[in-house]
C-alpha cells in the first residue's frame, strides 16, 4: 500500500470539502523528497508485516477444546515407511543431530540391527545403549576419516555399510558474508564431497540418501521491492513444488547455509550411477518442527519471545516424518533407481499451514483464551513480546555491519599469529542470530509434496498440533533438554 492509498483510507470519513483539502495537502507532500522517504518507509513497514496477498493457507480459528483434545498417541511410524527390516548395514553419517537420531529411531523400531552413528560427539543415551547401534567417532571434513569410517564392515556382516544417510551439517542461517562462507562450507560442501567420494568406493548398488532443505528452492524475500515483487514469478505465489522452474538468480537465498546445501546437493545428485551409487535427496520444509528445534523449543524455553512474524505462515515437517522420508527414498532407490535415482523431493508435514504467531499461541492458554484459565500444551505461562518488523529490520543490518567491520578490524592483528577473529564474539549471546539472512524466513510457503508421495511413498504422519503437544511433553517430562536446537 503506498501513501496516497493511505491517505484515501484515513480520509474517507471526513466531509467531501475537508477530505478534498488534505488530500490536496498530503499528496503534495508525499512528493516532496521528505514524503517519498516517509512513503518507503511506510511501505517497508506493510511489506515486512505480511503476509502474502495471495495468502490463503491459514488456520482460520481453533479452539480450547479442540487444541485441549489434541492427541498423538494413535500415530505409529511404521505406517511410515516399508515396515520389513533389510538386514542391511546402515550408516548415519551425522547420527547423533536432529535429524539423524530420528532416522536411527526409525531403523531400530523397524527391526535393524546394523547401524553405525558417524559423528564428533556422541548420541543421545537412548541409541548409544542400544545392542543394534555402534557410534565411531568421524570428522566429516577429513578425507582419510571417512573413507576409513564408511568403508569399515559391520562385525556381524564382515561388509561395510550398503545404506548411508548424510544428514550432518553446520546450520549457519544467518550468515551471508563472503568471510562467514568458508566456515560453513568447510563442512557443508567439501564434507559432502568426502563422503560422496567415499561412497562411490563401496560396492555396487550401495544407496546414499542427503539431507537438504527446502531454502534452496523458496525464493527469498525481497523486502526492499516493497511488495512489487509480489507481481512476478516467482514471488507471485506462495506454492513450492518439485514441478517448479530453477529459481532466478535474484531469488537464490544469499544465506551461507542455503548456498552450501544447493552446492552439496549437486554433488550427491549428479554422483548417481557412478560406479553402482545410487543417490537421492530429500528436502524438508519450511521447517522441521520436533524437541530440540529452533521454533517451538524455542518458544517453550525462552524467557520472553519477542513477536514480529506474527502474520507470515508456513507448512513444517515433523522430525519424524523427515526421518521417514529419508527411509522411503532408500527403499524407492532400491526398488526404482532409474526412476528415483539423481532426483531431489520436497517433503512437508500433513494439514494446512499455521501462522507463526497462532502455533506461539496454541502452545499456551494465558496468550489467547485468558478467560479460559488452563493451558492446552506448555506447564508454565508464555509470555510474548511485540517488536515492530521494521525495528527488526534495521536492527539485523546494524548488527551484520558491526560484525563485518569488527572481522576485517581485527584481521590484520590475528594475522599476525596465522589466526583469524572468531566468527560470534561470544558477549553477543543470541543477538548474534538477529542478521538479515535470518529474516528469510519471513514468507508465506505451503510446500507441494505430492511428487514425494506418489514417486517414493511418503506418508506423514503428524498434523502440526500433535507436533507442539510432543514436543512440550519430551521436554517438560526432561526427555530431552529444555534447549532450542540453534548453535552458534
Amino acid at each position: 500500500m503506498d501513501v496516497v492509498e493511505l491517505v484515501r483510507r484515513y480520509t474517507a470519513p471526513l466531509p467531501p470539502p475537508v477530505r478534498k483539502l488534505v488530500f490536496s495537502g498530503l499528496v503534495a507532500f508525499s512528493i516532496t523528497p521528505v514524503g517519498l522517504i516517509v512513503g518507503i518507509v511506510i511501505n517497508l513497514s506493510n511489506r515486512l508485516h505480511g503476509p502474502h496477498p495471495l495468502t490463503e493457507a491459514k488456520v482460520s480459528s481453533f479452539t480450547a477444546e479442540e487444541l485441549d483434545s489434541v492427541s498423538y498417541a494413535d500415530v505409529d511410524m511404521l505406517n511410515a515407511i516399508p515396515r520389513e527390516p533389510t538386514h542391511a548395514g546402515y550408516a548415519v553419517v551425522g547420527g547423533s543431530g536432529f535429524v539423524g537420531s530420528y532416522i536411527v529411531r526409525l531403523l531400530i523400531l523397524r527391526g535393524e540391527t546394523n547401524i553405525r552413528i558417524l559423528d564428533l560427539v556422541p548420541p543421545p543415551p537412548d541409541l548409544a545403549e542400544h545392542p543394534s547401534v555402534t557410534y565411531t567417532w568421524m570428522d566429516v571434513t577429513s578425507p582419510a576419516s571417512v573413507s576409513a569410517f564408511l568403508s569399515a564392515p559391520f562385525l556381524s556382516t564382515g561388509a561395510p555399510p550398503s545404506v548411508i544417510f548424510h544428514t550432518a551439517a553446520i546450520i549457519r542461517f544467518w550468515e551471508r558474508a563472503s568471510y562467514a562462507w568458508e566456515t560453513t562450507a568447510r563442512v557443508n560442501v567439501a564434507g559432502t564431497r568426502n563422503v560422496v567420494d567415499a561412497a562411490k568406493a563401496l560396492p555396487t548398488g550401495t544407496v546414499l540418501v542427503y539431507t537438504s532443505t527446502s531454502d534452496i528452492v523458496i525464493p527469498r524475500p525481497r523486502f526492499m521491492q516493497l511488495g512489487k515483487d509480489y507481481a512476478s514469478p516467482p514471488w507471485n505465489t506462495t506454492v513450492i513444488s518439485d514441478a517448479d522452474a530453477p529459481l532466478v538468480p535474484d531469488a537464490v537465498s544469499t544465506g551461507c547455509y542455503a548456498r552450501s546445501k544447493v552446492q552439496a546437493e549437486q554433488l550427491v545428485l549428479a554422483a548417481n550411477g557412478v560406479d553402482g551409487l545410487r543417490t537421492g535427496s530429500v528436502r524438508p520444509g519450511q521447517t522441521i518442527t520436533g524437541p530440540n528445534d529452533n521454533f517451538y523449543s524455542g518458544t517453550l524455553t525462552m524467557e520472553r519471545v519477542p513477536v514480529f512474524d506474527r502474520r507470515w505462515s508456513h507448512t513444517n515437517v515433523c522430525v519424524w516424518d523427515a526421518a521417514a522420508a529419508h527411509l522411503a527414498l532408500e527403499d524407492a532407490l532400491r526398488r526404482e533407481p532409474g526412476a528415483v535415482g539423481g532426483e531431489a523431493f520436497l517433503v512437508t508435514g500433513n494439514g494446512p499451514a499455521w501462522g507463526m504467531q497462532e502455533a506461539r499461541e496454541a502452545l499456551n492458554v494465558s496468550s489467547r483464551f485468558a478467560s479460559q484459565p488452563r493451558v492446552h500444551y506448555s506447564s508454565r505461562p508464555l509470555v510474548f513480546d511485540e517488536v515492530q518488523p521494521l525495528f527488526i529490520f534495521v536492527l539485523a543490518h546494524l548488527v551484520e555491519a558491526f560484525l563485518f567491520l569488527r572481522y576485517y578490524f581485527l584481521l590484520p592483528f590475528f594475522a599476525v599469529v596465522g589466526s583469524r577473529p572468531r566468527l560470534t564474539p561470544s558477549w553477543m549471546g543470541d543477538m548474534i542470530f538477529l542478521q538479515p539472512a535470518t529474516l528469510d524466513y519471513m514468507r508465506d510457503v505451503v510446500i507441494d509434496d505430492s511428487r514425494a508421495r506418489k514417486m517414493i511413498g511418503y506418508r506423514p504422519q503428524w498434523q502440526t498440533a500433535q507436533v507442539m503437544k510432543y514436543t512440550v511433553d519430551q521436554i517438560e517430562s526432561g526427555k530431552v533438554p529444555a534447549r532450542h536446537g540453534v548453535k552458534r
